[in-house]
């Protein structure tokens, strides 16, 4: 029986933003129950700051499954897998530097520039002294933060229709949320997101369309309280799914993903697959995108979740966890 360490930062009062990427009591229970039925001994291990207090907590892990997202900064993704590669203790999933890239969303759309993916024209600020008073970017545009996940800082009025309203939005994000801003053009049709599991090679799953709010035409994990009807505008035809799956894959290898990673894409009315950003430390909660996915392919969430694990065991050349 392997003994899987989980690391995570656990959501203990949902209503506080600060709170909004890190991992509820209910997704860290499913998790752990889905390992126990692969035959894991698991043992719950916190976050950075529990294993800097107690680094025994570590003693006789021989993996560790990583969910911790870090409190704050663009690298406290990283937090986490840096502590375990000090300490020599291997992990399933991304290491720091693919975990940085991912959360800084300008570098991860440079890296698809430089890979010939199309991505939404962009630019990014300081703060908002520093926004031109005149840009070549075409309305409606999105303002985000930087490096921010899980939707933080994005509401119905996240997508702006004139400079008024740009302006309005920087100062109201600044002050919200003191970081660099992301301002970019707003593709408004439909939203598409790709799991990605595995190493030699890595396996790019059907894409998934997220539902649109018909008003803002923010898609569903971003929009609260949420509308009494969505849309899906986007025909998820083989052409379209091959594409998005093509676009993922070469995002997760240029990223330097292990084992998992999720990517976002937008689709204009052209049907021209649009690159958002690429997360290496996806929510593994069952109602998000990987439940979804499991009710695709008419299998378990526990499959998947063995099938990332078993990723992780080839790669580190530990037992394999055979998956459903």
């Amino acid at each position: 029986m392997m003994k899987i360490g989980l690391t995570y930062d656990l959501q203990t009062n949902p209503a506080d933003e600060r709170q909004v990427e890190f991992d509820p009591p209910a997704t860290i229970q499913v998790l752990t129950q889905a390992l126990q039925v692969l035959g894991c001994q698991v043992v719950p291990l916190g976050n950075a700051g529990d294993l800097l207090r107690e680094p025994r907590r570590l003693d006789g892990i021989e993996l560790v499954f990583n969910l911790a997202e870090g409190g704050h900064g663009r690298c406290r993704e990283a937090w986490v897998p840096t502590l375990l590669e000090l300490a020599g203790v291997p992990y399933v999933g991304s290491d720091p530097l693919a975990l940085m890239i991912g959360l800084d969303k300008v570098v991860a759309k440079r890296l698809a520039v430089a890979e010939g993916i199309a991505t939404p024209r962009w630019i990014a600020i300081e703060r908002p002294a520093s926004l031109p008073a005149t840009t070549s970017l075409a309305f409606p545009l999105i303002v985000k933060p930087r490096s921010q996940g899980s939707g933080r800082g994005i509401d119905a009025r996240a997508v702006v229709a004139d400079s008024s309203q740009l302006d309005a939005r920087v100062r109201w994000l600044s002050e919200r949320l003191p970081e660099p801003i992301l301002i970019e053009e707003f593709i408004p049709r439909g939203e598409l997101t790709i799991f990605v599991i595995g190493n030699a090679p890595p396996v790019a799953y059907p894409a998934i369309q997220r539902p649109i709010d018909p008003d803002s035409r923010l898609s569903c994990h971003v929009i609260a309280p949420a509308p009494s009807v969505w849309e899906c505008p986007v025909t998820l035809d083989e052409a379209i799914d091959a594409q998005a799956r093509r676009l993922a894959l070469t995002m997760f290898k240029a990223t330097t993903c292990r084992d998992m990673a999720r990517v976002d894409l937008r689709v204009d009315a052209r049907g021209t697959l649009w690159f958002l950003e690429i997360n290496p430390l996806p929510t593994v909660d069952p109602g998000g995108s990987l439940g979804l996915l499991a009710e695709y392919l008419g299998t378990t969430y526990a499959a998947l979740i063995s099938r990332i694990l078993e990723a992780a065991c080839r790669r580190l050349h530990l037992p394999v966890f055979a998956h459903g």
